[in-house]
Formats: structure tokens, sequence, C-alpha cells
């Protein structure tokens, strides 16, 4: 999956990775909750008074799928990148379901740009953000894109079984974390399996450009919820 090179960068840590970092203290903004109109961020996305971006009916049936995907992303990714961390989660919350399942579609897609095993590199703190990963089996779920959930479900898996070895190796050296640090993630990510993530790498570009005509599809039969379409 090729980064378009128009988009805007969405979700990066701050500061570099490294496995002497300090403990992640922010707010997951991928907690999907009911969604609370009285809580809803002045200016977000979901408010009657921010207009959609514009596209023509032209342009959205032609417009290249990663092109198309970046021009669906632009008020959502403003407006988090303009409210401080805390108020981050509040905006994704108040998405509503096309653009959460846009949403959590994009961040896996925009970072993703080095398939799963450049993920975990680019954004370490996600693939232990179990909120993430909610947000996106919801995402290619109502996109109808089994294939790559298919595959997340698997990434999943062998996640969750690098956990369970940390886990066992904190239990016996008696170190066990109070909650998630970027040490403890840094032990969790060597213990992947290399022939796994290649594997796991292989099949997202393998994938990639189906899912991508997927999601175009998808933003095109809702377009209504995403752009103001002019002639």
């Amino acid at each position: 999956m090729t980064r378009p090179d128009t988009a805007p960068r969405a979700d990066t840590p701050t500061g570099a990775y490294t496995p002497a970092a300090r403990r992640r203290t922010e707010p997951s903004p991928y907690r999907t909750e009911p969604k609370d109109p009285m809580t809803t961020p002045s200016g977000s996305p979901t408010d009657d008074n921010v207009p959609l971006p514009e596209i023509t009916a032209a342009d959205l049936a032609a417009q290249p799928t990663g092109q198309l995907l970046a021009h669906a992303m632009t008020l959502i990714i403003r407006r988090i990148g303009t409210v401080p961390l805390e108020e981050r989660p509040e905006v994704v919350r108040a998405l509503d379901d096309v653009r959460a399942a846009l949403f959590g579609y994009w961040v896996l897609h925009y970072h993703g740009s080095n398939a799963i095993t450049g993920f975990c590199q680019e954004m370490p703190h996600r693939v232990v953000d179990a909120d993430f990963f909610t947000l996106l089996d919801q995402s290619l779920d109502r996109m109808g894109d089994d294939d790559l959930l298919a595959l997340v479900r698997d990434w999943r898996a062998e996640l969750d079984r690098a956990t369970a070895e940390v886990e066992r190796q904190e239990r016996e050296t008696g170190t066990a974390a109070q909650g998630w640090d970027w040490e403890r993630t840094a032990r969790l990510l060597a213990l992947l399996d290399a022939e796994t993530m290649r594997g796991l790498d292989a099949r997202y570009r393998a994938i990639g450009p189906a899912s991508l005509d997927r999601v175009s599809g998808y933003i095109r039969e809702h377009a209504d919820a995403v752009f103001t379409v002019v002639k």
C-alpha cells in the first residue's frame, strides 16, 4: 500500500521510539463508546457548523484511490491534529460509523507503508493498544474487507503469543510491570516470530491493491458522509 504524498500525517507518537523511553501515558484515541452529543468537542468533524470538504462528482468518480482516501480524511486528521492530546479520544468517539471506519483503515494504511513489520516499528504504542485493534476490526468489518480483517486477526494472534511470553518471563523473574511501558513493548516486539511477520508482510502487500479498491468503493457509496459533492 503506497502512502500518498499529499496525505496529512496522523497519530504520530511524540518523540522517537527507544526502549528506554518513558512510559506512555496518553489516552488511546481509538476507544469506541456510545456517542454523547453533550461531550462532542466544539468544532469536531460531527459539528453541523464545520463544512465537509468539497469534491466534484467527476473527481469523486475518477480520483485515484490513495488520493481519494486522503481527501476523505482531511477534516478528521486536521481536527485531531489541532486539539490537545487528552481531547483526541473524544474526537474519535464523536465520529459517525462511516468516518470511524475510514479512520481505522487510514491509520493502518498510512503507517503501514512498510507493511505490518513497518507499522510495528513506526507505531509501537499502537500495537499494544486494544482500543486501536477494536476500531480496526470494526472498520474492516463495516467495509467488508474480509481478507485484511483475517490478516489483522492473525497479527493479533502473534502479538498475543509474544505478550504471553513476556508475561511468562516476568513471572519467572518477578519483574512484572504495572501497565504497559516502552521497554516492555520493546521486549514484546523482539519476541515476534520473524517468519510469521514476513508472512504477514507478504499477505499485506498482496491484498493491498484490492483492499484500496474496496475502500474507494466504500467512500463513493457513503460520499455524503465525508464530502460535500458539487457539480
